[in-house]
């Protein structure tokens, strides 16, 4: 095997993160794969999987590098077990890669066409979706993210992010194709399908899928800047709610006050009595509803949850459904609490929430809850849709330091803002504070690391995008009937 072939794969695959935010290159989400194309051309399957692996360790090594900053840093875990549970990660991740490369050099390497134009762009979208849900699913830096400022974004409100990616691999293997020793039919394909998919993309942003539902509702959002490293100390409990007193009690003339995720670093049940009644006064006063997040115990079975209440609704919570192995629960016990040992995480054994829970409501409207990475899975933007006005996120990004992170995170939050059609309010600890219309267009953000309000308006939307009435299953149709066709195709050329 030729090293050039394994080098040019991991460059390719470092260069894909780039394509996302913060750097902004969303044309690399096309020329990355492209390379990936070229580097396993002529290679066996089994060369061409090795290939493939090397991409997704530039691919993930890049994009998700943050993890090790996360765990040793912030959960003070050993360097030695940082880097190992880092790399670990990475080198599960590229097998994705690895199978992309390997299915397509075993079983489509004969016909050109049908392997640029049909079975890649399939194979990826297949194992993207796939990657979404193995092992509780992570779909940070799925292709189509990196699009969200561009035309082809049109495509969410229909198929939802991974429609997106479907189509950026289509237009890398319709490149190659274009450029590849391919017949003349297969060339003109090409071009007839860059063109439907530029002509698609540009009048997909003449469809608006929402209607206003009332006045505009003006909002606080409040980011304290408190350090993760003294947010649970308990002498420094008091303090930290009276900040966000402090800054609630600035905010005169909000209709809704969202405070972020763990907001209240301590039990509900221990604040009740005392801290309840301050901001019940406080919203009756200003005529404001106030949602904060919150830890909650259940008095019956002792497990706890990570949740997010509305204070004019006594005793309506939202329990965080998707928790975050390690940081909120340890899976495949009893082994993963050896590496709890190692690791200072409080709070690190929630329990999850139902599946079906009854909408928050806040500022005269439902609206739907996600905590923290909630918001990166697609499902959190449509369930409770299209009941819900709007959708509102808390998280507590300070676990990704001053990294890539927490710009990747706001992305995805822009993506389900337009994939539902509903603006979307994500009040955060540290940073990235924001406004998301239904557009995916961010209206308002606070600066990282500093302490501010974030204030300004939100439109209480009605109506339901493709991709809501659908449930979010039309990819999976899509995606069902592509590989049906790249067998029925391969097996009539064979």
């Amino acid at each position: 095997m030729r090293n050039v072939h394994i080098i040019c794969a991991l460059i390719a695959g470092a260069l894909l993160p780039l394509a996302f935010a913060p750097y902004q290159m969303p044309y690399l989400a096309v020329l990355s794969p492209m390379l990936l194309l070229w580097s396993i051309r002529r290679l066996t399957a089994r060369q061409a999987g090795f290939a493939g692996y090397a991409f997704g360790l530039g691919y993930f090594a890049h994009g998700v590098y943050w993890v090790y900053f996360s765990i040793h840093h912030f959960a003070h875990a050993p360097l030695w077990l940082s880097l190992l549970i880092m790399l670990g990660m990475v080198a599960i991740l590229a097998c994705y890669m690895a199978a992309l490369a390997y299915l397509l050099n075993r079983f489509f390497q004969a016909n050109l066409g049908l392997r640029y134009l049909l079975a890649f762009p399939s194979l990826w979208l297949g194992l993207e979706v796939l990657r979404s849900l193995l092992f509780t699913g992570f779909p940070w830096l799925s292709l189509g993210y990196s699009q969200i400022d561009t035309p082809l974004s049109a495509v969410s409100p229909i198929t939802g992010v991974f429609g997106i990616s479907y189509l950026l691999a289509l237009i890398a293997g319709a490149l190659y194709c274009l450029l590849s020793r391919t017949g003349r039919a297969y060339k003109v394909t090409a071009v007839v399908v860059l063109l439907l998919i530029v002509s698609g993309s540009y009048r997909g942003h003449q469809f608006n899928w929402s209607d206003d539902q009332g006045e505009p509702i003006k909002v606080a959002l409040l980011q304290a800047n408190i350090p993760q490293e003294i947010k649970w100390q308990p002498s420094f409990r008091q303090r930290s709610i009276d900040i966000y007193l402090q800054m609630t009690r600035q905010q005169r003339d909000a209709d809704l006050i969202v405070w972020p995720e763990t907001a209240v670093p301590v039990f509900y049940h221990r604040v009740a009595d005392s801290l309840m009644p301050i901001l019940r006064q406080e919203a009756e006063r200003f005529q404001s509803d106030i949602v904060f997040g919150v830890p909650v115990m259940s008095g019956e079975s002792r497990a706890y949850y990570n949740a997010l209440h509305s204070v004019a609704y006594r005793d309506e919570f939202y329990f965080k459904r998707h928790l975050v192995p390690l940081g909120e629960y340890m899976p495949l016990k009893p082994f993963s609490t050896i590496i709890l040992n190692f690791l200072q995480i409080p709070m690190s054994d929630f329990s999850a929430g139902s599946d079906q829970q009854p909408l928050l409501k806040a500022g005269g409207y439902p609206f739907a809850s996600s905590i923290c990475y909630e918001d990166v899975f697609q499902q959190s933007s449509i369930d409770g849709l299209p009941e819900a006005a709007y959708l509102l996120n808390v998280s507590n990004d300070t676990w990704f330091g001053d990294t890539i992170a927490p710009y990747q995170h706001l992305q995805m939050a822009r993506m389900r803002a337009l994939e539902s059609g509903r603006y979307m309010l994500r009040a955060t600890n540290t940073g990235l504070t924001a406004i998301i219309n239904q557009y995916g267009q961010i209206t308002a953000q606070a600066p990282m690391f500093r302490r501010a309000t974030l204030t300004g308006e939100l439109t209480p939307l009605a109506g339901a995008t493709p991709f809501v009435k659908t449930g979010g299953y039309l990819i999976y149709v899509l995606l069902a009937g592509l590989l049906l066709l790249c067998l029925f195709k391969r097996d009539a050329t064979r």
